[in-house]
């Protein structure tokens, strides 16, 4: 194989270079045999720090610092499924908004522990599609979304309002884990939102999960249930994120990504470049007559760009010629099959032009 360009895991996924490179140089033994970051109790003064700097660049990052509580958690976006619909959807059904594998996922899960209520599905599109105008006829507790489905690669602009039958806005919780601070995001906008950090802000073990100060207080207060302390959000906001032991090599490695973002120019840097991966690689599969992309337009994910090829057989091929040219992580979900490039943050521009340029000197080969 030759050296790796450019890894489009879907999760979890690449790390720039220079946070790896700082990683390894913490957990490297020093010559005074000091612990590192990871060596050392979570309540100590070290890692205070960073439970500090990382608990203000995230909440200002996301322009939540007044609005919401951020939780840092474990069990990633499966326990969410579940925690939410136990923690918020007691009084009245959980409503979801299912646009494709992650959310059907997400609905199984909430009908283990709650009542729930499809309010909106694009099964029948084979989830090609975002739905249209969204309104609920029945009462819910929250209106769940994907916002971006990684398997099926669609993705919502913008978070999707809806009202109930009596012209009441319907809080949303999004599940953002696979586009998570790769672009400027109206997070205070949302009732609660969650993400695993193993996309777009480091390593798999830690899920971030925001919830209104506002909308909590009143959900909490109307609570007549008790959960297992492990499952109540509100143990987790008295115990500032500490529970338990947090995964502090998760945590340091998201710190670390924060500060990178800013280096980067912070989120509207970001989504400039995340976009021109996106369309660059959209344009190569539009002009292809060997590979396409089964996504309406005006749903395609900027994260996950799925496609195939028109002749099958050339599928298998086509991966190992992509990793014998350190092109990684092409081979699209076991539930879907095809190919899927996943963009975050990551991967720079340059790595893009290298799977076009593969991509394009394929179909010349074999089209």
């Amino acid at each position: 194989m030759a050296e790796v360009i450019a890894n489009f895991s879907a999760g979890p996924s690449a790390l720039p270079r220079s946070v790896r490179q700082a990683m390894a140089e913490e957990l490297l033994p020093q010559a005074d045999a000091s612990p590192s970051i990871v060596e050392v109790s979570h309540r100590g003064p070290m890692f205070a720090r960073v439970a500090e700097e990382l608990a203000d660049r995230l909440a200002n990052t996301m322009g939540v610092a007044d609005s919401h509580h951020v939780l840092l958690l474990q069990g990633g976006a499966n326990l969410q499924f579940a925690q939410l619909p136990l923690n918020l959807a007691q009084a009245a059904p959980a409503g979801f908004i299912v646009t494709g594998h992650w959310g059907v996922k997400a609905l199984a899960e909430a009908e283990r522990v709650a009542q729930t209520h499809v309010i909106a599905s694009t099964e029948a599109s084979g989830f090609t599609t975002l739905p249209g105008e969204l309104k609920c006829h029945a009462p819910v507790a929250y209106a769940h979304v994907t916002g971006n489905e990684t398997v099926h690669g669609v993705q919502f602009d913008h978070p999707p309002t809806l009202n109930d039958a009596s012209g009441q806005a319907v809080p949303v919780v999004a599940d953002l884990s696979s586009e998570f601070l790769s672009r400027p995001y109206p997070y205070a906008s949302l009732a609660g939102f969650y993400a695993g950090t193993q996309k777009n802000l480091g390593v798999a073990g830690l899920t971030v999960v925001g919830l209104d100060k506002d909308w909590w207080a009143r959900v909490a207060r109307g609570r007549g249930h008790r959960l297992a302390k492990y499952l109540d959000y509100q143990a987790w906001i008295e115990a500032g994120s500490m529970f338990n032991t947090p995964s502090t090599v998760a945590w340091y490695a998201a710190l670390l990504m924060l500060r990178w973002i800013e280096a980067q120019g912070g989120l509207a840097a970001l989504e400039l470049r995340n976009r021109q991966k996106a369309q660059r690689l959209y344009a190569c599969i539009d002009d292809s007559d060997l590979f396409y992309n089964p996504v309406d337009p005006v749903a395609r994910s900027q994260m996950n760009v799925v496609f195939a090829l028109a002749d099958p057989h050339l599928h298998d091929g086509f991966l190992a010629q992509a990793e014998d040219a350190g092109l990684l992580g092409l081979k699209g979900h076991r539930a879907v099959g095809g190919l899927r490039a996943s963009l975050y943050n990551a991967i720079e521009i340059e790595a893009v032009e290298a799977l076009i340029a593969f991509m394009q000197e394929f179909e010349r080969r074999h089209g």
